[in-house]
């Protein structure tokens, strides 16, 4: 891997984690002072959003980053956004006219003029992604790692003041999201000053439609599954469980995946790029090289700390957000792996963009939704409590992934090296469980029972040659 990749990596990285460590401190007191059913309405309001926000732009802000000129890339920039506002406009048109269904679906039982939030937080989200996927384009990764930081800090902020103040109800929690969208929209936008000024340009909107007609094609379709099957779980426990049942899910596989947010979008990014780089250099053998040895070191750091997240995430719960969170605990125990495999496939997940497979995608996405939601309902349907649906569900999941994973890797003929990652790291992982049950059923005492796990896991981190490892990746 060149310093470069690494030195833009660590900024985008830096600033989502500290975003997200804002997120993991501030998390303890936004659950003591909202309620799970006031957590839970707002989670069925965002996974919408977030679904919705991914026709906003038909997958068109993929391709900023593709274009040599920088005319054509800011034609680009702007037609999505043209799009963006549209489809918030239509979103607003069907919500007015089926505004009593929409809350009756969500289970909402505060206000139901809360829905119409919705527009307004697939606009900002849309518009967010498309500027900073310019920012990473003009190389400003500083800039866009600032601003996760600008809107972790406000959308946090905001929420524990309305919280402290005597408004925790939902409409508090939706209106931090909003302005800290908007913050950090804010704060991106003197870095495409270098655009300002630009006089109409000859490539039409009918140009871009047809020259990256793939990305409407495979691309939008691939990720309206993909967000789908990310949020769309949200919305079927609060419609077929309750509002509370969708904050215990919502609240633990959104701790769950703080590291696939933090982790996740940086690394695919600067890789993304990277591969992209060699792609036009025609330089397939250095994509080989580069994917297998970043996906060894990167599967085997992982597997880590999120088996020891398997093993404590139910009592961790109780500690760090209150009793009433308890059932998230168990629920998160369930989606760890889940949660380490999704990293995985987000991170890698531009092999298919640059290797021209976008149609595989699509097809395995198609099959992968069907998997997964499928179970999610069949667990439903067959009246199963909300512990033994996650558990499936994540089951289901977990073994998508993983084929998913070897689609990616098969792109650059480096599909060994799942399977060489997946024996390796079986027995070792077998026997931190083994061990960990041993420790958790003979001492009661949490704090040394904690102790105990995290000295199994720096003694797996050496057996695997951790410090050889890294020295490696940076060579």
């Amino acid at each position: 891997m060149s310093s470069s990749f690494l030195k833009n990596t660590g900024k985008l990285l830096a600033g989502n984690s500290i975003g997200q460590l804002i997120g993991i401190i501030a998390i303890p007191i936004i659950t003591r002072l909202y309620s799970v059913e006031a957590y839970g309405e707002f989670s069925s309001l965002l996974a919408i959003s977030l679904i919705l926000a991914t026709l906003s732009t038909l997958s068109l802000h993929l391709a900023i980053l593709i274009p040599k000129s920088e005319e054509e890339a800011i034609k680009v920039f702007k037609f999505s956004l043209s799009l963006t506002y549209v489809f918030c406009l239509l979103i607003s048109a069907v919500l007015y006219f089926f505004n009593e269904d929409v809350v009756s679906l969500l289970n909402i039982k505060s206000t139901p003029l809360i829905v119409y939030s919705i527009p307004l937080l697939v606009l900002l989200q849309s518009v967010y992604v498309t500027v900073t996927y310019m920012g990473v384009r003009v190389k400003v990764f500083g800039k866009v790692s600032a601003s996760k930081v600008v809107e972790g800090i406000s959308d946090r902020g905001i929420a524990i003041l309305s919280g402290f103040s005597g408004f925790a109800f939902v409409g508090n929690l939706i209106l931090a999201r909003v302005t800290s969208s908007a913050l950090a929209i804010l704060y991106l936008l003197p870095t495409l000053k270098r655009y300002q000024g630009q006089g109409k340009t000859s490539i039409s909107n009918g140009f871009i439609v047809s020259k990256y007609k793939r990305y409407l094609q495979y691309n939008t379709p691939s990720m309206l599954l993909i967000n789908s099957m990310l949020q769309l779980p949200v919305v079927i426990i609060a419609a077929y469980f309750s509002s509370a049942s969708a904050g215990l899910f919502a609240i633990a596989n959104r701790l769950v995946n703080i590291p696939v947010t933090a982790l996740g979008s940086a690394i695919s990014k600067t890789f993304m790029q990277k591969i992209a780089e060699d792609k036009a250099n025609d330089d397939i053998e250095k994509i080989k090289q580069n994917t297998d040895v970043f996906f060894t070191v990167l599967f085997a750091f992982l597997l880590i700390p999120f088996s020891v997240l398997s093993v404590v995430a139910d009592s961790l719960f109780i500690i760090v957000l209150g009793d009433k969170w308890a059932d998230a605990g168990i629920l998160a125990s369930f989606l760890s792996y889940f949660a380490m495999s999704t990293l995985l496939v987000q991170a890698f997940g531009g092999l298919f963009d640059v290797m021209n497979k976008q149609q595989t995608r699509l097809i395995f996405h198609i099959g992968n939704f069907f998997v997964r939601i499928g179970a999610l309902l069949l667990c439903v349907y067959l009246g199963y409590d909300l512990t033994k649906t996650v558990l499936i569900y994540a089951i289901a999941s977990i073994f998508m992934n993983v084929i998913a994973m070897g689609l990616l890797l098969r792109c650059v003929q480096q599909i060994q090296s799942l399977l060489s990652a997946l024996i390796t790291n079986v027995i070792p992982l077998i026997l931190f469980h083994v061990l960990t049950a041993i420790v958790s059923s003979s001492f009661d005492n949490i704090l040394l029972r904690y102790s105990l796990i995290s000295v199994l896991a720096i003694v797996w981190f050496f057996i695997i040659g951790g410090l050889g490892k890294i020295r490696g990746f940076k060579k």
